[in-house]
């Protein structure tokens, strides 16, 4: 088998995955220019989310007749389909969990930055001003609630981490059952039910047409007032014109997003005038080295796919439906 790797050369040790696989071919590439020119004869093709554009995403189609396998060493796909998808009968595998402890980390420290008032204090700082009153809006998570929609990887690193802060920690899922992590797991149906218990509400959950901007003015009048509200998945699951007006009103405390409708954000934004929101631009997953679980995830399903046997972190992306 040939595989195609347009990937950066630091994202794994590649000779390692070749030393592992003598019997295949592994030929990386820089830029879709290479790819086309190597794609021919390829059945596989070790890409991410940024290698991919429209023209990228026609080329595969037109140009790639033997693929039969794409491994993504990212975990969404809903750019992709946006920008034209994948080859019709290719299989598609991510690498999703991979940078979930990672993720989960950062949607705490941005929820702490608001629950504790951080901002307020680094504009005190900058003022050199001694403002202890601050204190006096700052929330603890002990014994407070928090709603994480979507309750797959991130969602359960993201409970793992917060257990110890003696949070009680609910979800809404389509399939996932209470366990020791959650103590109860609403439906998508009785999302607002579940938002309105929660001091803390994360998003980590999937864009589908089901799910866009799911947090809306509905959703987000449903939450307790004074709550604070992290999106760490996908700008598209949130209204933002919603949410700014949840924010000027004081309907909620705060909110931090890693992710945006439009990336980067544009200056107009009315977002960034808010002292309440914390913004990072798309970097949740930066700084951890997963390379070698990485390695480990693709040469599992090569042996996998040497063998007939089902392929892991398989992607449904034709009955994804994104509206």
């Amino acid at each position: 088998m040939k595989a195609v790797l347009y990937i950066r050369p630091d994202r794994f040790d590649m000779a390692e995955l070749a030393r592992r696989h003598p019997a295949h071919r592994f030929v990386r590439v820089d830029g879709a220019a290479e790819a086309e020119a190597e794609i021919a004869d390829a059945e596989m093709l070790v890409t991410w989310t940024s290698a991919y554009d429209e023209a990228f995403a026609a080329m595969l189609k037109t140009k790639a007749p033997k693929l039969r396998w794409i491994q993504m060493t990212t975990s969404g796909v809903d750019s992709i389909l946006r920008a034209g998808g994948f080859p019709e009968g290719v299989v598609v595998t991510n690498s999703a969990g991979l940078s979930a402890p990672m993720i989960a980390e950062h949607a705490i420290a941005m929820a702490l930055m608001l629950a504790h008032r951080l901002r307020d204090y680094d504009a005190a700082f900058a003022r050199r001003g001694w403002e202890r009153d601050i204190k006096d809006r700052m929330m603890s998570f002990f014994r407070k609630t928090v709603c994480i929609v979507g309750v797959g990887a991130i969602g359960q690193e993201t409970a793992k981490r917060l257990k110890p802060f003696g949070m009680k920690i609910i979800g809404v899922s389509r399939a996932y059952k209470p366990d020791d992590l959650f103590e109860e797991v609403y439906p998508r149906a009785r999302l607002k039910e579940a938002l309105a218990r929660a001091d803390v509400v994360l998003v980590s959950t999937i864009v589908t047409a089901d799910t866009v901007d799911m947090i809306n003015d509905e959703t987000l009048a449903a939450m307790k007032k004074g709550a604070i509200l992290v999106n760490i998945a996908r700008g598209d699951l949130v209204d933002e014109d919603a949410l700014y007006r949840a924010l000027r009103d004081g309907h909620l405390t705060g909110a931090a997003l890693d992710a945006t409708k439009v990336e980067p954000l544009p200056a107009a934004s009315p977002l960034w005038t808010l002292p309440n929101v914390a913004i990072t631009p798309h970097i949740s997953s930066g700084g951890a080295d997963n390379s070698a679980v990485l390695l480990d995830i693709i040469d599992d399903n090569i042996r996998r796919f040497d063998a007939g046997r089902p392929l892991t972190r398989r992607v449904d992306w034709e009955n994804m439906k994104l509206g």
